[in-house]
C-alpha cells in the first residue's frame, strides 16, 4: 500500500496514461525482469515447452485408450471380437478418435524433434529444456543406460541452475 495520498505530485503521471500505480509498478517490474532473464529470447525455449505439451497430451491419450481397451476387454471380449462387431461397441469411436489424435501428435513431435538440433539453444534453460525432451524421446525400456545417462545429466544441470541462481524461465 502507498503512503502517498492520491493527490501527490507522482499520482498524476498514473492517471494521465489510464493506469493505476499498481499497474504501472507491476508492469515496470515484470519488464524490469523479463529483461534480465538470460533465456526471454531464447528460441528453442517455446519449441521444447510446445513439445514436451504435445508429448504429455499424447501420453494422457495413450493412457485413456489403454483403460478403454482393458475395458473393452473384460466387458465385451474385445479381443475376440471381428472388425464388424468391435464397429458396434460404443468405446469403439473414442478408441478410434485417440487413435488417430495420438498419430497426429506424434507426426507433429518427430517434426519439432527433427528441427530441434538446429535451433540454437542460448540459455542455460533452454540447454535443459533440450534435454527434457532428448530424456522424454528416449523410453527406458527402449535403452535403459541412455536415458538414465539423459536424466542423470538433466538432474545434474539443474543442480548446477539452482546452485548459481540460473534458475530463472
Amino acid at each position: 500500500m502507498s503512503r502517498r495520498s492520491p493527490g501527490d505530485e507522482n499520482a498524476a503521471p498514473c492517471a494521465q496514461c489510464g493506469l493505476s500505480r499498481r499497474e504501472l509498478m507491476a508492469g515496470s517490474a515484470s519488464l524490469a525482469l523479463s529483461a534480465g532473464i538470460p533465456g526471454a529470447a531464447d528460441p528453442v525455449i517455446p519449441v521444447c515447452q510446445k513439445w514436451l505439451r504435445l508429448n504429455a497430451k499424447q501420453d494422457a491419450l495413450t493412457l485413456r485408450w489403454q483403460k478403454l481397451e482393458s475395458f473393452v476387454g473384460r466387458e465385451y471380449n474385445w479381443f475376440r471380437l471381428s472388425e464388424a462387431e468391435r464397429q458396434l461397441v460404443p468405446e469403439a469411436a473414442e478408441m478410434a478418435a485417440i487413435d488417430q489424435s495420438v498419430d497426429a501428435l506424434f507426426n507433429t513431435r518427430q517434426d519439432i524433434l527433427s528441427r530441434l538440433p538446429d535451433i540454437k539453444a542460448t540459455s542455460l534453460y533452454g540447454v535443459s529444456l533440450k534435454l527434457s525432451v532428448a530424456t522424454a524421446s528416449v523410453l527406458p525400456d527402449e535403452n535403459t543406460e541412455a536415458h538414465a545417462l539423459l536424466q542423470s545429466t538433466l538432474n545434474d544441470l539443474s543442480s548446477l541452475m539452482e546452485a548459481s541462481g540460473s534458475l530463472q524461465k
